[in-house]
C-alpha cells in the first residue's frame, strides 16, 4: 500500500485553513466554550476576514467545497527562495476507506506573480512521476546525487509550476487507480477546479500543459477535456460552480502521440539514421513492420480491446532489438540493463528517489513516514498496458485544439531512440489543421548560438505550432540542455520569436 492506514483514518474531511504568503497566517478557529459569546464571535469574524484577505480560501458559495486536502507551506529545503507549497487533494469520490488522491508540490513565479503564466507538469511512462522532470530543470530545486541543490536554469522565474503526480497511483499520488487517459484527464480537470479553490489568485492567470514521452498521450487528453468543459460553463451547462480554466498552450517533450507514425519510422532511425540493431536484426524487424501497422490502422478503426491488444503485442517486438550496451533514452551514454536495478542505466531516477526517502525533505513538504514514493510505478504502468490506451488515435486531438487557438510546442532530443524525432516530425507533418500547409512549406532554422538546435515555426511571434530539434540532448531535454530548455519555454509562453 502507498499509505498508512492510521494517516488515512486520522484525515479530516473538508477544507482546512493553511498558511498565506499573500497575508498574515490565519489564527486558528476553536469553537471551545471557554470564553464569553462576544469573544468566540469576534475570533470567528477576524479568522474568516484573514483567509478571505489572504486569497487562499474562497468564501463564494458558488464554488465547490467539503473535498480532502492537506498542504503544507514547504519550509527548511535549500533551493527554495519563494513560496511553495505541497500536499494532497481529494478527487472525486475520495473518502477516508477508499481514498483518491492527487498529490502536488506548487513552486510560486518569483517575478510578477500576479499575472505569471501556470504551468501544469506531469510525468510520462505510465506511472513516471511529474517529479522527475521538476527535479531535473524545472523547479528551484534541482537533483543531484548528494541530494537537492538550486536549479540556475529554473522555469519559475517567470512562471507558476504545478507539478502533479499523474495519475492516481503515481509518484505520492494514491487510492483508486483509472486504467486510461480519458478518464485520468476528468481526474486532472477535478484537481485543478479544487487546486483553483485553494489558490484562487492563480484561476484567471494564462495556463499551460506540459508533459513529455507518454505525456504526448496524457497532454492531448487533459487539454480536450478542459476545453470541452469550458465551453459547457461558457454555455451555462458546465459543473456546478466551475472554474474556466485560461488554456493557451501546450508544450511537448519527446513524446509519443500518434503510435502509428511512431513505429513507422523506428526502424528508419534505427537501422538507418544509426545502426543501433544489427543487420540481421534490422531484416527480422523490417519482415514484422507491415503486420505492426495493419494491427494500429485495425485498432483504430475497429477500436476494440482486442485489436488494442494484439497491435502492443505485434508492434512491442520492434522495440525487443539488443541495443548492443546504448541506451534507448540517449544514444550517447552506454547502458547494460540490469533486471535488479531498473534504473540503472539513469542514476538520476534513483537521486530523486533518494532525495523522497530523506528526512529533511519529507518533513519540509509535510510526508508522512508512512507514504511511499515510486519514481515508476509498475502497477499504474500494468493497467494502462492492459486496457491498450496507447492505442488510440489520440493524436486526432491537437487539430480541434489548434483550431480554437491553442498553440502547440513540440522541443525534442535528437539523440533519443525510445520516442525517436522521425516518428514525432512524421505525426506533426500530417496533422490535418489549418497550418498544415504553411507547416510543410516552413524552413528548419538552426539556433544562432552554441545551443545545437534547428526550429521550425508557423504564425506570428513563437508560433501557432512550433517544432524544434534539439541536437544535444536525449529523451529527457529538460536534464540535458536545461539552459536551452528554459529558454525556449520562455520564449513559448511569452509568445516571441525565438531569436
Amino acid at each position: 500500500m502507498k499509505f498508512g492506514a492510521d494517516k488515512v483514518a486520522a484525515d479530516v474531511e473538508g477544507l482546512h485553513v493553511f498558511k498565506s504568503h499573500l497575508g498574515p497566517k490565519p489564527r486558528p478557529r476553536t469553537l471551545r466554550l471557554a470564553g464569553t459569546v462576544v469573544i468566540v464571535l469576534l475570533t470567528v469574524i477576524l479568522a474568516a476576514l484573514t483567509v478571505l484577505l489572504s486569497g487562499h480560501l474562497s468564501r463564494h458559495s458558488h464554488r465547490p467545497r467539503g473535498f480532502y486536502h492537506n498542504i503544507t507551506d514547504v519550509q527548511g529545503l535549500n533551493c527554495i527562495d519563494s513560496a511553495s507549497y505541497a500536499g494532497h487533494i481529494g478527487l472525486k469520490g475520495d473518502t477516508n476507506k477508499s481514498p483518491k488522491r492527487s498529490f502536488f508540490w506548487y513552486f510560486e513565479a518569483e517575478h510578477e506573480a500576479e499575472t505569471a503564466p501556470v504551468i501544469l507538469t506531469i510525468g510520462g511512462g505510465p506511472g513516471t512521476s511529474a517529479m522527475m522532470n521538476t527535479l531535473w530543470g524545472q523547479s528551484p530545486c534541482l537533483a543531484t546525487e548528494d541530494g537537492l541543490a538550486p536549479n540556475p536554469h529554473r522555469w519559475t522565474e517567470r512562471h507558476h509550476l504545478i507539478a502533479l503526480d499523474h495519475p492516481v497511483g503515481t509518484g505520492f499520488s494514491y487510492g483508486t487507480m483509472v486504467n486510461n487517459s480519458r478518464s485520468a484527464a476528468y481526474d486532472v480537470y477535478d484537481f485543478l477546479q479544487k487546486f483553483f479553490v485553494l489558490f484562487p489568485h492563480l484561476a484567471r492567470n494564462q495556463f499551460v500543459v506540459s508533459g513529455g514521452s507518454y505525456g504526448g498521450v496524457y497532454v492531448p487528453n487533459i487539454a480536450t477535456v478542459i476545453q470541452e468543459q469550458n465551453l459547457l460553463i461558457k454555455s451555462g451547462a458546465g459543473q456546478p460552480g466551475a472554474i474556466p480554466i485560461n488554456l493557451e498552450a501546450l508544450i511537448l517533450s519527446n513524446p509519443l502521440s500518434n503510435p502509428m507514425s511512431h513505429w513507422t519510422w523506428l526502424l528508419q532511425y534505427r537501422c538507418e539514421e544509426h545502426n543501433l540493431y544489427n543487420s540481421t536484426e534490422c531484416r527480422t524487424m523490417y519482415s514484422k513492420l507491415p503486420a505492426c501497422l495493419e494491427s494500429i490502422d485495425m485498432a483504430f478503426n475497429v477500436p476494440t480491446l482486442e485489436n488494442r491488444l494484439t497491435s502492443l503485442d505485434l508492434c512491442g517486438y520492434l522495440n525487443s532489438g539488443d541495443m548492443h550496451g546504448v541506451s534507448t533514452e540517449d544514444i550517447r551514454r552506454p547502458c547494460v540493463p540490469d533486471p535488479e536495478q531498473p534504473a540503472g542505466c539513469h542514476p538520476e531516477f534513483t537521486w530523486v528517489q533518494d532525495i523522497f526517502a530523506n528526512k529533511t525533505v519529507r518533513h519540509g513538504l509535510g510526508l508522512s513516514p508512512d507514504l511511499n514514493f515510486t519514481s515508476l510505478d509498475m502497477d499504474v504502468n500494468a493497467a494502462f498496458a492492459a486496457e491498450g490506451d496507447l492505442l488510440r488515435p489520440h493524436h486526432l486531438m491537437y487539430p480541434p485544439l489548434l483550431s480554437t487557438g491553442i498553440r502547440l510546442l513540440h522541443y525534442i532530443g535528437a539523440q533519443d531512440a525510445n520516442c525517436a524525432w522521425p516518428g514525432v516530425f512524421s505525426f506533426l507533418k500530417l496533422l490535418k489543421t489549418p497550418f498544415q500547409a504553411d507547416f510543410l512549406a516552413a524552413p528548419d532554422v538552426p539556433w544562432p548560438t552554441k545551443d545545437v538546435a534547428t526550429v521550425r515555426t508557423v504564425g506570428g511571434g513563437a508560433g501557432s505550432m512550433a517544432y524544434i530539434l534539439v541536437q544535444e540532448a536525449g529523451h529527457f531535454t529538460v536534464k540535458d540542455q536545461p539552459a536551452l530548455a528554459k529558454k525556449i519555454v520562455e520564449h513559448w509562453i511569452a509568445n516571441k520569436p525565438f531569436f
